[in-house]
């Protein structure tokens, strides 16, 4: 009966043992069988996870090549403290690869337990570094993609910026945005692999990133510099709200330089309000009497006035309305060339009426005006020009002097450029090249003529008007000394939305070229609300436009070979009477103290005989009558260098110095590239062979 009684009980103890064994059993055949492609997936995702690998964005460049914009990798490098098992060890092994106080390293480490403690926020880091670093399982390390402009705030508004905001949002503007589908490339895919303790085990690239396209921009940065230089001394000089300043080579429609206020030092995102919105491609204004230019060129291509064609400018009443002049004195009867010296406002309203209104209209609009610049840049506008139906019985008046439109700085700018070369409207380049990184793919953009606007006698004739506007009349603190410049101001009243034009409030402008025989440069300068005594533009931008130009032919090699009017006596500024610093550079004492007495000036350093290897002021300077230049003297002569005794040292010369340089000592010179010479051969010092000075040049900066 007890044997009886045992069996099942042994039973119930075999069913108990057996229990788990069958639910485990129907667990695995359900985890291994039923759902098994679930349970793989979520093991999948715990020790692999699919990442997206960043594509490096493209670099912007000047057009020599200098960096505007690079992508880097950085680093963010830290250490899990809850891994961290001795903080003395792991401080001594970690700093001694980062260089960092072991001892400093552990007490951090431990103050920090159990956060995670950040060492460095964006490190630059040698591969044999990383490498290192990852040995450690309780090092973090995070690749950070930063953007980087080599420049600081030089160019900002017109490059904009990109960034990430804290969600990993891409955040662009300027070019960074209007070039972004160019610059970002597209990301690619990785498995990244997790190991035991949750750190990386590695990562395998299923998709490769394609990185983005380096863009080579018309900009020059040295163009760039100077205007915002400039910009900046003349808006306080004249206590304006802003300014702008555009430069344009009219030969190939490029955009040199677009630089407007406020000016950021650097690149703090702390920056004023606008500062990041480029003037001169989204701002319009009426440009005032600037417009007679092209005013001009509809008058005569349509041969309703020629050069002799006279108005009596005094006769302010219209049909109607009034059109007064700027300056409230009688002129009397002017013909073409006098009025547009002085930026007569009758004249032009006058004569424009014998166009029609669809002849005059359709001159603007072929110009440029009222219509897309062609440009892809964000928020650019192009400006308003009304069809002729809509006109008033006014509008051919006040559309002739800059009134009833708008257009921006570019438009502007763009339009001259036609008068500069001849009569071709070019279409504006921002964009010269777009090339890959390893350079297996590259695209270069053309200059493109986008089509006829006058003939070639016509712009002769109007460059000769400005050109005489320069020397005769309101131009005239637009003139430098050394060479003949031409252009036309403008100085419009301001018109506030909901009270139309408002005294006091003034955008004076001026729109000239240099040469003025065979010009290279278009510069538009533009103050906005100068104060009274500098509203007008002769006071104002006139002598903005002379400052540029100076410091461009001082400090670049854009008017190398310009034919300079040496010794030329001037007008300072300031009323007296100037006389030009003369180019000394390499003549010999005597024919520096002829030069120099020649001019009416005196000269100063020149204690022996030898050659002028510097001077101050620099050529060009207009200088007060009987000033002082002041020269450097190097122990060896003109002659001695002539016969090949010594090589004079050309290096830190632009290539406009040591080709002026090479054409005074009569030596061969021979040129490998562009800037600045880093390279001569011979040596400083050296005999000068036949084959002359070799000599080899980087933009180096």
């Amino acid at each position: 009966m007890k044997r009886g009684v045992r069996r099942p009980r042994i039973r119930w103890l075999q069913l108990l043992i057996l229990l788990p064994f069958l639910v485990l059993t129907v667990r695995l055949v359900i985890v291994q069988v039923c759902r098994h492609e679930a349970y793989l997936e979520r093991a999948e995702r715990q020790w692999k996870h699919r990442e997206s690998i960043p594509a490096t964005r493209g670099n912007l460049y000047d057009r020599h090549g200098r960096s505007l914009a690079l992508s880097l990798s950085t680093w963010r490098l830290g250490i899990s403290t809850c891994l961290v098992e001795d903080a003395d060890s792991t401080a001594a092994h970690v700093s001694g690869i980062l260089g960092l106080d072991p001892r400093g390293l552990a007490a951090r480490i431990e103050a920090a337990r159990p956060d995670h403690l950040i060492l460095e926020r964006s490190a630059v880091v040698h591969l044999d570094t990383l490498v290192a670093l990852c040995r450690h399982k309780e090092v973090t390390h995070e690749e950070l993609r930063t953007r980087a402009y080599p420049l600081g705030g030089i160019g900002a508004s017109l490059l904009g910026f990109c960034r990430e905001d804290p969600q990993g949002r891409r955040l662009t503007t300027g070019l960074e945005q209007a070039l972004d589908d160019v610059l970002a490339g597209t990301p690619g895919e990785g498995l990244v692999f997790a190991n035991v303790t949750g750190g990386s085990d590695g990562r395998k690239e299923l998709v490769r990133p394609l990185d983005g396209l380096d863009v080579v921009l018309s900009i020059d940065a040295d163009l760039q510099a100077i205007a915002e230089a400039c910009l900046v001394e003349q808006v306080a000089e004249c206590n304006a709200a802003g300014g702008a300043v555009v430069i344009v080579d009219p030969h190939s429609g490029d955009i040199l330089a677009a630089a407007d206020t406020p000016i950021m030092a650097d690149r703090a995102r702390t920056a004023l309000p606008g500062a990041w919105d480029n003037f001169c491609f989204t701002g319009a204004y009426e440009p005032g009497s600037v417009m007679k230019i092209f005013t001009a060129a509809s008058l005569l291509q349509h041969a309703v006035i020629d050069t002799t064609t006279a108005y009596d400018c005094d006769d302010i009443q219209f049909d109607g309305y009034k059109i007064r002049n700027s300056e409230s004195r009688d002129f009397g009867v002017l013909s073409f060339t006098g009025a547009f010296s002085h930026s007569i406002n009758v004249y032009f309203a006058r004569a424009v009426l014998n166009l029609r209104r669809s002849e005059f209209h359709r001159d603007l609009v072929e110009f440029g005006f009222g219509a897309p610049c062609g440009l892809k840049y964000p928020g650019r506008t192009r400006g308003s020009l009304k069809p002729p139906e809509s006109w008033s019985g006014r509008s051919l008046s006040t559309l002739a002097i800059g009134q009833e439109m708008t257009c921006t700085p570019i438009q502007l700018a763009l339009a001259a450029a036609a008068v500069a070369n001849g009569g071709e409207l070019m279409a504006p380049r921002l964009v010269k090249e777009i090339r890959s990184k390893d350079g297996t793919r590259s695209e270069a953009f053309p200059p493109v003529v986008q089509h006829r606007v006058m003939t070639p006698d016509l712009a002769a004739l109007l460059r000769g008007a400005l050109a005489q506007a320069v020397r005769e009349g309101t131009g005239r603190l637009a003139a430098v000394a050394w060479t003949e410049v031409a252009g036309k101001t403008g100085t419009a009243q301001k018109a506030l939305p909901g009270q139309g034009y408002v005294d006091g409030l003034y955008m004076s402008s001026f729109l000239g070229m240099a040469p003025a025989s065979s010009p290279r440069l278009v510069i538009l300068t533009l103050l906005d609300e100068a104060d009274y005594a500098h509203h007008y533009a002769s006071q104002s931008a006139a002598p903005l436009f002379a400052s540029i130009v100076e410091e461009i032919g001082r400090a670049t090699d854009w008017f190398s070979g310009v034919d300079a009017r040496a010794g030329a006596v001037a007008e300072r500024r300031d009323g007296s009477e100037a006389h030009q610093a003369p180019d000394l550079l390499y003549l010999s004492t005597l024919a520096a103290r002829e030069e120099v007495a020649r001019v009416g000036l005196n000269l100063s350093g020149a204690h022996s005989d030898g050659v002028v290897v510097a001077q101050s002021p620099s050529p060009g300077t207009l200088c007060p009558r009987e000033g002082s230049i002041r020269v450097t003297i190097a122990p060896y002569s003109r002659a001695s260098v002539a016969t090949g005794v010594a090589c004079p040292d050309l290096r830190g010369m632009s290539s406009r110095q040591i080709r002026r340089a090479a054409a005074r000592l009569g030596l061969p010179l021979v040129t490998d590239g562009v800037g600045y010479v880093i390279d001569q051969e011979p040596a400083p010092g050296e005999p000068v062979g036949a084959d002359g000075i070799n000599v080899r040049l980087a933009a180096r900066w």
